[in-house]
């Protein structure tokens, strides 16, 4: 069995955080079927949601493209690498646009079509990010255990608590 690499442990913790975040939006979706009063509560989750999810996606993706990704690339694992990125293609403008709606809304509430926007944002956000998530855990943070060297993955490691952290 492989051991876990320290940026496969932190990458982990990441992906962790990000599920709680999406986990609370998932819940307070549910809790709003219709257009939500947005009180002094709703109004640091909303900005604690737009916070978490530039600082946990916007940088998390881009840890991995600009750094972790080059080093799969050089190692010939092409695949993976086209994948993921993709996939953040598709997650990142999703991403930005529930953080900006959920910080206007955070600022003056929702109208009903602001809140349609962010519900329906929000929901695809949720099955895209998780999805993603997952194949991220069973694969990716393998594979940098099997690929990454302990030198390399060190030096990930400390530009990701650099950049990321």
């Amino acid at each position: 069995m492989l051991s876990q690499s320290q940026t496969g442990a932190l990458l982990h913790e990441d992906h962790m955080a990000t599920i709680e975040t999406l986990q609370a939006l998932e819940e307070f979706l549910g809790r709003h079927r219709s257009l939500p009063a947005v009180n002094e509560e709703a109004a640091a989750f909303l900005m604690r949601l737009s916070k978490t999810l530039r600082e946990e996606v916007e940088s998390h993706f881009g840890f991995e493209e600009n750094h972790l990704f080059p080093v799969f690339t050089e190692r010939g694992e092409t695949g993976i690498v086209m994948m993921l990125t993709y996939e953040h293609r598709a997650i990142l403008p999703l991403a930005v646009q529930v953080a900006e709606l959920a910080a206007a809304a955070a600022k003056d509430g929702f109208d009903e079509q602001g809140w349609r926007d962010f519900r329906d944002a929000g929901a695809e956000l949720v099955e895209r990010e998780i999805f993603h998530i997952q194949k991220e855990e069973m694969g990716l943070l393998a594979a940098i255990s099997a690929l990454v060297d302990r030198e390399t993955d060190a030096r990930l490691a400390e530009t990701y608590r650099q950049t990321v952290g």
